[in-house]
């Protein structure tokens, strides 16, 4: 049950008081970036479940710390990617054979995209652009010392998609940022390319666009996946309660409900609008999440093999989505040259004396 804000029956002084209480079972991660390491950290140290906002944390390296601390105390830790829980992502991931969600594509032996109703996949292309407007030079997004840049905000949210849509594991083939006036750290905007050298999507190359500052006047999430027979094009796939727009075209008749127009020359087009019950993103991320802390907290106090089985898979799902996650943001900022973003403490200690 999901408690209105004016429910809640109790608030602290610090976040170490609320981690030092013991009714608390989990706790959600959002601050800033370079901060999201150290305090999942404590929280996991505390005995609490953690489900972190994206990026996950400042670097792969720090990803894989705070997984381990995660599984050695069998606690769910998990980032934020609201938007993989919705029912949209849900119906792309079916019309292209896609793993299921909670099946890790980056685990030994894990699966790819089959390409589905569009045969075998020719090309994914994802962008995120949030235009100028929405966040001041200030930002926290726009700080070094808080392990901003585009690539880490809206930058992951593309990486993800095309690694939750395809599967497999892809390198950064080239990367190239438009950098924060007056920094040569912090960037604005980052696009890329990305190939997989293995696997059943061997050849494949995905592109993406990331920026914070886009000229437009309102925010982009774009999804464009093409294969031998057809095309699918998903609009605000990030906020898609607000609207969104599934496109697919393809040589051969379509059988998806929705809108169908196939003019006889055996190209079929349907049109789908997907919203499920109709609640947010966020409503879906945590329903799922609590599932699973229920999950794991009831196989670790009945022992039963097969739930302890269940749990297992969960921790290690969570472990190697997010280690992947920011395995492939630092690549994509290696491949612009520059440097991957450092957690906050550590960023503080880099400063001159004079700062």
């Amino acid at each position: 049950m999901l408690v209105p804000f004016t429910r809640i029956p109790r608030a602290y002084g610090s976040y170490e008081a609320l981690l030092a209480d013991p009714d608390v079972d989990a706790v959600y991660v959002g601050l800033p970036n370079g901060l999201h390491g150290q305090w999942t950290r404590a929280a996991l140290k505390a005995g609490k479940h953690v489900l972190c906002e994206k990026p996950f944390t400042a670097n792969a390296e720090e990803a894989r710390e705070v997984q381990d601390l995660a599984r050695s105390r069998g606690l769910v830790c998990r980032e934020a990617f609201h938007y993989r829980e919705h029912p949209l992502m849900e119906h792309l991931r079916a019309l292209l054979g896609s793993p299921a969600l909670g099946v890790s594509s980056d685990l030994p032996g894990g699966q790819e995209a089959s390409g589905g109703v569009l045969g075998r996949l020719r090309s994914v292309d994802v962008a995120v652009l949030i235009p100028k407007w929405v966040f001041g030079g200030t930002n926290i997004r726009f700080q070094e010392s808080l392990a901003g840049g585009a690539a880490m905000d809206a930058g992951c949210y593309c990486l993800h998609a095309i690694r939750s849509l395809v599967g497999g594991q892809p390198v950064v083939e080239s990367a190239a940022a438009v950098m924060a006036p007056k920094s040569q750290v912090v960037d604005v905007a980052m696009n890329g390319t990305l190939r997989w050298l293995e696997g059943s999507n061997t050849g494949l190359r995905a592109s993406f666009r990331a920026s914070l500052q886009h000229d437009g006047p309102f925010p982009v999430s774009t999804i464009d996946v093409r294969g031998d027979r057809g095309h699918l094009h998903c609009s605000n796939f990030i906020m898609p309660v607000f609207g969104n727009v599934v496109r697919l075209t393809t040589t051969a008749a379509a059988s998806e409900t929705g809108n169908v127009n196939d003019n006889g020359s055996g190209v079929s087009t349907t049109v789908n609008r997907v919203y499920g019950s109709g609640e947010s993103t966020y409503y879906y991320q945590l329903s799922r999440f609590a599932r699973d802390v229920r999950r794991v907290k009831d196989a670790s106090k009945d022992g039963d093999e097969g739930a302890l089985l269940m749990a297992s898979i969960i921790l290690s799902d969570d472990a190697a989505d997010s280690i992947a996650s920011m395995h492939l943001v630092d690549e994509v900022y290696l491949a612009a040259g520059l440097t991957p973003r450092l957690p906050s403490a550590r960023a503080a200690k880099m400063q001159p004396a004079s700062q």
